[in-house]
């Protein structure tokens, strides 16, 4: 089964792939791939799942240092 084009979801996403292809972990004519079949204004991140720590420091109730002074 071959791989599916995506293109990009977020603005932060675009940075990320440009500057992994400056780097060379990903090929340039990858990105531009990609860039072609983004379509529209993209926001800057994409609202959804929240990393694996903030969910265990939400239920196990920890907050910041800063915030327990304030």
């Amino acid at each position: 089964m071959g791989l599916v084009k995506v293109p990009f979801k977020s603005d932060s996403q675009r940075r990320k792939f440009y500057a992994m292809a400056k780097r060379g972990e990903i090929s340039k004519a990858k990105v531009a791939e990609y860039e072609k079949e983004t379509k529209g204004d993209l926001p800057e991140r994409v609202p959804g799942a929240k990393s694996e720590a903030k969910k265990k420091a939400k239920m196990y109730g920890r907050r910041k240092a800063s915030e327990k002074n304030a």
